[in-house]
């Protein structure tokens, strides 16, 4: 009986502690009739969980800073989002997907379908932070080009180059003569310039001119391999070609089919992967939660956020555009 009633004293002390601690807490920034959101000070909120914004959050998170992530969707990754087939019909049409189209988890489309460079700044950011550890990626088998009409593979390997019809054989060896330069050059080394200029001092027509480069060549270069849009480049210093141009060469060296890898589910993956670092060092995620208002004090600074009758305050607020007033936006 004294052993009962010992362990019924203890149970009710502790469920005293728990609910302490599980009330709601008081502020003295607390506006007339709010509660707190969660728990009500975070050192950042976080709004939408768009990829830049799961990078903040997930880096901030391992700094030590306490987060609060929200997002209005019920899914990772907003604009950049990897949509399965029922939310995708929810997102565009209002309407469930017919059953011919197979399980909704079977599908993962990209909002903003993009690859991803192998030796780009995107992937040196997954690897020091470490997120590859929660991804998948697989190395694209291919890339190809529309000429005169048909679609041609990107040469990958020496002997696709060889037997590529993209150029001719002569274009091939003045192509070769532009690479190993591209290779060779440092900009700390003068040496390595082209006619005693630097890359920076060269437009980048300059450049083909050069080495002789033909108008089909020179397309094949600016917009295959630079990646560039239109052709305004060519006036542009020849530095940012030529970066450009050796970031694709490094990549491609990489896995040595393609210059490129892909998440294994969808570009969605990488913000998810960002939101589960900030979760693991203690961050709170909110999926389906609108932001009201962004509220601010009289000079106009944000110090924390209001949705329905709850309240969350930080020192400080990031958020995709569309969570800001328009006048608190610039483009």
């Amino acid at each position: 009986i004294q052993v009962k009633e010992i362990k019924t004293a203890y149970t009710e002390k502790k469920m005293s502690e728990f609910k302490d601690t599980d009330a709601p807490k008081n502020f003295d920034w607390m506006p007339k009739d709010c509660i707190p959101l969660a728990d009500g000070e975070y050192d950042a909120i976080i709004m939408g969980t768009g990829l830049t914004e799961c990078i903040i959050s997930g880096l901030m998170s391992v700094n030590g800073k306490r987060v609060l992530h929200v997002d209005r969707n019920n899914y990772y990754g907003a604009n950049t989002a990897s949509l399965s087939l029922i939310n995708l019909f929810e997102k565009y049409r209002s309407t469930a997907p017919g059953e011919n189209l197979g399980h909704s988890r079977d599908w993962n489309v990209d909002l903003i379908p993009k690859f991803i460079m192998s030796c780009g700044k995107l992937v040196k950011i997954l690897l020091h932070s470490k997120v590859t550890r929660y991804l998948e990626f697989k190395s694209i088998d291919g890339s190809y080009v529309l000429k005169d009409g048909k679609v041609q593979k990107v040469p990958a390997t020496p002997q696709e180059a060889l037997n590529s019809s993209l150029m001719g054989f002569f274009e091939k060896r003045k192509f070769r003569n532009f690479l190993i330069f591209l290779q060779n050059y440092n900009k700390d080394d003068p040496k390595t310039y082209l006619k005693g200029k630097p890359l920076d001092q060269v437009t980048t027509r300059a450049m083909y001119e050069e080495y002789g480069l033909d108008a089909n060549t020179q397309a094949f270069t600016g917009h295959a391999m630079a990646l560039h849009r239109d052709d305004d480049y060519l006036e542009q210093p020849a530095n940012i070609t030529a970066d450009a141009i050796q970031l694709y060469v490094f990549s491609l060296e990489k896995y040595g089919k393609s210059p490129y890898i892909y998440p294994m589910y969808g570009l969605g993956g990488m913000p998810e992967g960002f939101s589960r670092l900030c979760a693991i060092h203690g961050g709170t995620f909110m999926l389906n939660k609108s932001v009201d208002e962004v509220l601010c004090d009289e000079s106009g600074a944000a110090w924390g956020v209001k949705t329905g009758n709850e309240v969350a305050k930080a020192s400080i607020i990031v958020g995709d555009p569309s969570y800001f007033d328009s006048s608190k936006c610039r483009v």
